[in-house]
């Protein structure tokens, strides 16, 4: 019974029930002017998350599809409801929630280890529950009631809007991608435009093909796949008995410098900047550029100076 209890499928139907409250706060908020077609994107997503894995795929991949329609169509918006400063909690209290969050996910992710169950996925129950934790600390440090914890949460939700469902979106681009050969696909153009020998072009195109990537996808893990199947492994490392770990560790990061540079990474650039109420939707993304084609630079002259003389 605490197996099932505490498990994926119970963080998933508990966030779908809160997305579905979400929805019925959404459709009943008479300041927003489209609070049908964005209460329905919060049922429909509050839907996947409690029922997904009873649904047959491909229903899950058209309910998917009328979310996407339905923010194409500029159905999905938020209310006028607005934070209110003089309400803020302004003691050090105000972090327990913050720090219950980390410790849950770590404690549940050393039991599942102990356990002999796989520690990754006690610590994505641990997040779920420890934002369940939070949220009860939350009420017991403001003295506020549920109705107020949820208009909150559906304000900080509506903050971020449509963005909430781009790094799963993201996440099964990266798989279709590798699926489909799309490294190969690379590798094949790579070769008929940079000789074999060239160690700094095939490192240039290794870098700039995962930073290229990365800003596409808006994931360094999820272009990793398609970039060390393409020219990392077949043009690199086996050409020049390159040490695997360090041109792989060094290629990952070369594409997280792609992360700052575009906004498919809303959880970093977009969702801070609807969070604070920046006037410019891509104020971050713009500050950061210089710094991440600094970083980039010294990668691709790190990653073919350890080649060169290792």
């Amino acid at each position: 019974m605490s197996g099932k209890l505490f498990s994926l499928d119970t963080v998933y139907v508990l966030t779908g029930l809160v997305l579905s409250i979400f929805s019925f706060l959404t459709f009943t908020d008479r300041t927003n002017s489209r609070r049908v077609g964005s209460g329905l994107f919060w049922l429909i997503l509050g839907t996947i998350f409690i029922f997904g894995s009873l649904m047959p795929h491909w229903l899950t991949g058209v309910l998917v599809l009328l979310m996407v329609t339905l923010d194409g169509l500029g159905m999905v918006q938020r209310g006028t409801a607005e934070f209110k400063p003089e309400a803020a909690i302004k003691s050090g209290s105000i972090f327990l929630p913050v720090i219950a969050i980390p410790v849950v996910t770590f404690a549940l992710a050393i039991i599942f280890r102990l356990m002999g169950l796989d520690a990754n996925r006690g610590a994505l129950v641990g997040l779920g529950f420890g934002g369940l934790l939070a949220m009860f600390i939350c009420l017991r440090i403001t003295r506020g009631g549920f109705r107020e914890l949820m208009n909150q949460g559906r304000r900080l939700n509506e903050s971020m809007g449509a963005v909430n469902i781009l790094p799963q979106l993201l996440a099964s681009l990266g798989v279709i991608f590798t699926a489909a050969g799309v490294g190969n696909l690379i590798a094949q153009g790579i070769e008929q435009i940079i000789p074999a020998n060239n160690l700094f072009l095939l490192v240039l195109a290794n870098c700039l093909g995962m930073a290229l990537f990365t800003i596409v996808m808006g994931n360094s893990f999820a272009a990793f796949p398609v970039i060390a199947t393409g020219v990392l492994v077949p043009l690199i490392i086996k050409p020049f008995g390159v040490n695997p770990a360090m041109a792989a560790i060094i290629t990952l990061t070369a594409g997280s410098s792609g992360t700052l540079m575009t906004p498919m990474a809303a959880n970093f650039n977009i969702v801070p900047a609807a969070l604070l109420n920046m006037r410019d939707q891509y104020g971050v993304i713009r500050f950061q550029i210089p710094y991440a084609l600094t970083i980039w630079s010294f990668h691709v002259l790190l990653l073919w100076l350890l080649i060169r003389f290792s």
